[in-house]
This record gives C-alpha cells, sequence and structure tokens, in this order.
C-alpha cells in the first residue's frame, strides 16, 4: 500500500535463475499497462509514469509481473506481486537520526551522526538538518503543533541537560535553551541523566525518567550492538511555565522502574513502562559490564508492563496496568497513543527494552484489550521506535528487515487498526548508515530548514575520552 503522495518507488527483487534480462508489466484496474525492460534487478518508475500508476491504482489493485530472460529472449523466471495506492497521504516530514553501527564506534565518532528531515513525498534525498555534534544528542519529541524540538543535548559535564526551543525555519540552541534534570533534587547528591523524555501535546510540560541506574553494554554484532535499560528510575515533570522540577505522583516509586512515557492526546494520560528494581547493588551495575553480560546470556531477565497514569497539569495520580500489555511474561515498552486516541501500538520483547532483535510491533485500544500483532514485523529484526503521523493512517518504524543496518518502513493504519505489507523509504539512508527514532513532524515545507548548536555546547566536551561525553 502506497500512499497517495508518495514520491516514485523503486521496485526490486530476486532472481536465481540464468536470466540476464527481465521484462516488467503493470497490469491496471482500468484495463491499462505500464511495460518497461531492464538490465538490473530493480526499476525506477518515471514521475510521469508513476503519476498515472498512482491514479489508476487509487484503491485499486495493480499488479506487477516481472519475466527473467536469457540473452536470446528465452523466458526463465517469473514472479509477480500487488499493490494499490491509499487516498490517505502521509501529509508530514519523517525527523530521524542516522548512525554508523555498532553503536560503540559511533559514540566514539559523533561527528559522524546526523539528523535529518525527510519527506515521502520528494525524489530530493532527506536534508541534513544537524551533524558535526561532538557531544550527545538523542531522544527528542515534539508537540503535535509541531512548533517546539525538545532534544536530549548534553553539554559541559553535565550530561541531564535537555534542549527545547521553539522551531522556525533556522532553530539555534544556546545556554539559554538547556535544562538540567539533575536540578530535580539536587540536594539528594544522586545525579541523573534524564532518559526517554516526552514533551505534552501543549509544549508546556516535558516528562522524563531520573534518578535512574541503567544497564549499558557495547557489543560488535551490528545485528545487535548495545544494550541500554533501566532498572531504577522514577518519573519527573519539568513545568515549562514556572520552570519547576517535581516527580509525577503514580510514576514515582522507588521500588520500581518507571520509564519511557508517552502522552495521550488530549495531555490527560500518560503511559509508562513499569517493573520491580531487580535485586542487584548499585556498586555492581558500576563495576563493569558483568551484569549487562548477564542480561544478554539470559541469566537474567527484566520485563516492563505497561501502566497509565492521569497526567493532572503534572499532579498525577493512581497508576493503573493496561491490560493486553502487562502481566503477560513479556517485556512490553514504547508505547505510542494514535492521534485520535483510539490505539496504542507498543513493542514487545522477551526481556528487557530497545534495541531487542526479538522487538515486534503491537496494537490494541487505548484503554487496553487483546493486543494484535502487526503485519508489518518482520520477524527477528528489531522492529521498534514508531511513530504516528498526524493524520493517524501512516506508521514509520525501524526494522533490520533487509540487514543489520536499520531501515525506516512505512506501514497503512485502517480505522479498524488493520495495517498493511510495509513500503521501504527508499534513498532515506546512506549505505552505510542505520536510521533510528524516526518522528512525524507536524511541519509545513521549508518550516525546518536547519538546527544550529552553539560552538561552546558543540565543544564541551571535547576533552573528555569519547564514551564519557
Amino acid at each position: 500500500m502506497f500512499p497517495r503522495d508518495f514520491a516514485p518507488p523503486v521496485f526490486r527483487w530476486r532472481d536465481e535463475s540464468p536470466a540476464v534480462q527481465w521484462h516488467l508489466r503493470i497490469e491496471l484496474a482500468e484495463g491499462g499497462a505500464v511495460t518497461a525492460n531492464c538490465t538490473g534487478r530493480e526499476w525506477r518508475p518515471g514521475a510521469q509514469e508513476w503519476e498515472g500508476i498512482r491514479r489508476a491504482s487509487l484503491d485499486r489493485r495493480a499488479t506487477l509481473a516481472v519475466t527473467g530472460l536469457t540473452s536470446a529472449g528465452e523466458a526463465v523466471s517469473s514472479g509477480k506481486v500487488s499493490f494499490q495506492t491509499s487516498p490517505d497521504p502521509v501529509d508530514a516530514p519523517i525527523f530521524y537520526r542516522e548512525v554508523p553501527l555498532p553503536v560503540g564506534f559511533a559514540m566514539d565518532n559523533k561527528p559522524m551522526i546526523s539528523w535529518k528531515l525527510g519527506d515521502v513525498s520528494s525524489e530530493t534525498p532527506p536534508r541534513t538538518v544537524l551533524a558535526g555534534m561532538r557531544t550527545c544528542a538523542n531522544c527528542h519529541s515534539f508537540p503535535a503543533d509541531g512548533k517546539t524540538l525538545a532534544m536530549d543535548i548534553d553539554f559541559g559535564p553535565d550530561k541531564s541537560t535537555y534542549a527545547i526551543a521553539e522551531i522556525g525555519r533556522e532553530v539555534t540552541i544556546d545556554r539559554a535553551h538547556l535544562i538540567a534534570w539533575n536540578e530535580y533534587r539536587r540536594e539528594d547528591g544522586q545525579g541523573t541523566l534524564g532518559l526517554l523524555s516526552s514533551i505534552s501535546p501543549d509544549g508546556r510540560h516535558v516528562v522524563s525518567t531520573v534518578k535512574e541506574t541503567i544497564v549499558l553494554r557495547f557489543m560488535p554484532d551490528p545485528y545487535c550492538s548495545q544494550l541500554f535499560f533501566p532498572i531504577r528510575g522514577i518519573l519527573a515533570v519539568y513545568d515549562r511555565s514556572g520552570r519547576r522540577f517535581r516527580s509525577l505522583p503514580g510514576a514515582d516509586n522507588p521500588s520500581f522502574v518507571q520509564t519511557n512515557p508517552a502522552f495521550s492526546p488530549d495531555g490527560k494520560w500518560l503511559v509508562f513502562a513499569r517493573a520491580p528494581v531487580p535485586d542487584i547493588p548499585r556498586q555492581a551495575i558500576e563495576a563493569g559490564p558483568s551484569i549487562g553480560q548477564e542480561y544478554e546470556d539470559g541469566k537474567r531477565t527484566i520485563l516492563y508492563d505497561l501502566y497509565r497514569v492521569p497526567f493532572n497539569e503534572g499532579r498525577g495520580g493512581p497508576a493503573e496496568p493496561v491490560p493486553g500489555a502487562s502481566g503477560n511474561a513479556r517485556s512490553n515498552f514504547f508505547a505510542r497513543y494514535s492521534p485520535d486516541s483510539r490505539w496504542i501500538v507498543f513493542c514487545q520483547a522477551e526481556s528487557m527494552m530497545l534495541n531487542r532483535p526479538d522487538s515486534a510491533l503491537y496494537i490494541m485500544p487505548a484503554s487496553g484489550g487483546s493486543p494484535r500483532r502487526l503485519r508489518c514485523n518482520a520477524p527477528g529484526r528489531m522492529n521498534s521506535w514508531h511513530s504516528f503521523s498526524p493524520n493517524g493512517r501512516w506508521l514509520v518504524y525501524s526494522s533490520k528487515a533487509s540487514g543489520p543496518l536499520t531501515q525506516l518502513w512505512l506501514t497503512h493504519l485502517d480505522a479498524s487498526g488493520e495495517d498493511t505489507v510495509p513500503v521501504l523509504l527508499d534513498g532515506f539512508v546512506a549505505p552505510d548508515r542505520a536510521a533510528n527514532l524516526p518522528e512525524f513532524v507536524n511541519l509545513s515545507p521549508g518550516q525546518l530548514e536547519s538546527i544550529r548548536v552553539s560552538g561552546d555546547i558543540r565543544e564541551s566536551f571535547s576533552k573528555l575520552p569519547p564514551r564519557q561525553r
């Protein structure tokens, strides 16, 4: 299923026969056909050709047939696939991070990481809006109106700093745009990073995991090169209007790790991942990678349940498990509401969260119910980091479906929550890079051209060893 506003795609096929050339024929529902001949195993229609195919396949099936031929013109192979064009456009660009793998190499070479903004309707490659950072910058979020950028950006020795800036054609981030999650109860002497933060739909509040203990381990395998998840932590709220920090009642119980928050579209609810704090001394985590190895080997497990809590402008309330994504002997995490508040799509794995090879996307009613595995999942290929388009009809996500370098995929969701076979966002990612953290942003064309980070922030970690930056 292609979006109505999709640029000409690349059709690719595999063929182990002795074919050296291929004949393509697209049969259209209205009776016409498009044909092409090529000597390679891929074909991209021209803009005018694609416009005709797109119109003829709007809410109707078209069939692509490929026939492999020898040099003498003898048919030795064939295959076909059907497709159609949805009347629903994507109608929003995607903000994402492009990074080399394995992750340990990326952390040692941060200037190679870039942030891009891509439009599925454009034949022009996504543009780089931020690059060359020497300090760590990663998780980001935007409110529904697309007017504000909120993003982890470390500054100096404080790795808890977080940037909040208004979006324009050129965004400049300097010290005035930074807050520090360490300001929350600094007096207790326990530092924090501020993990997996999320800005509220109205842009007034940001919620983050604080006072955390994390398990972190780098591995050389590009299919899974990092373990990263918190085993302690509570949720704290920053109120931009009063410049105040406070914990979120209902998600601040030190007996549990509470993390990975996401707001409902109306801002009234917050869904998050929760698990009992494991019996591991903090010193054992800080001493070395052995605990991470135990989780990787399956000697230890941690299972997160989805919970939700009324937000009440930061006053919180009683937390309750989300039926269907809790108490199921699985790990449930990274929940995202659909823009109409009807659905939650979340990740599920055997243990831990984030970057899990067995991570799969599930959908269920936002109030809970029987989750259904989305058909777009590539089995055992790390399906995750999903985001709904503003109109709620498309879901972008990261997957290793085509190899160890994570790419971006797009699937359509109808009113019943049924999804389609996904489409690769071809050309969004460089051949030697992986993509993660994709997020649809409600922006008009040209509204965000570049993000400039002031020099003192960019260079703030230049004198530290790379993995301490």
